[in-house]
């Protein structure tokens, strides 16, 4: 279905779309054409899920009967990230000397605070470093694609130690699986061939 697409999307003078890493040539290359990074949107290599634990137990406590009787309910909010989501880079710093970019996926988020930072590393990627903390919330708990144990993230470095930044990365088989930040971009580059033929002498 995708290839029958691009075909009929290259017959039409169109190119397909496809998903590439954001590489620190890639960010300068569009960085000197838009350099407020008003249009440029990044979105994340995997999954993203998130839950954020109550800060406090809303919890009555009673004796009757000789016992100690508990009621109330616990809160958790879950926030989910998809690779289809679109994000904007809201702010840029340093961290360890490395570029930093904040990145945002909600329309009313326009700083830091509330944005997910990606760091760049030695393989020449962004890669996820924090997430964002929630008023009224516990530190959240992520993982990578989905729940299970083996996704949860954590700081850690992805192949030496000597690497500058530990980003959060799903540790797996002595590897680690980070998130990173990736651009949709669309190329249409035909050859176009111009020709001639020998007359002869």
């Amino acid at each position: 279905m995708l290839i029958a697409c691009c075909c009929w999307m290259m017959a039409s003078g169109f190119g397909c779309a496809r998903r590439i890493d954001l590489t620190p040539q890639e960010f300068e290359r569009w960085h000197r054409e838009d350099p407020d990074l008003n249009d440029l949107r990044v979105y994340p290599s995997r999954r993203l899920l998130s839950f954020y634990p109550q800060l406090g137990d809303d919890v009555t406590r009673d004796v009757k009967d000789r016992k100690v009787i508990e009621r109330g309910e616990k809160q958790r909010h879950r926030r989910l990230v998809t690779r289809s989501t679109s994000g904007k880079i809201v702010a840029i710093d340093e961290l360890n000397g490395m570029p930093r970019f904040w990145v945002t996926f909600y329309a009313d988020c326009a700083a830091p605070e509330c944005a997910y930072g990606f760091v760049q590393t030695e393989l020449h990627r962004y890669s996820l470093v924090s997430v964002p903390q929630l008023e009224g919330f516990q530190p959240p708990i992520s993982y990578r694609r989905n729940r299970l144990k083996r996704n949860k993230i954590r700081l850690l470095r992805q192949r030496s130690l000597a690497e500058t930044n530990e980003v959060l990365a799903a540790p797996r088989s002595g590897k680690a699986l980070p998130i990173d930040l990736q651009l949709r971009k669309d190329s249409w580059r035909p050859t176009r061939t111009t020709w001639e033929k020998a007359p002869g002498v």
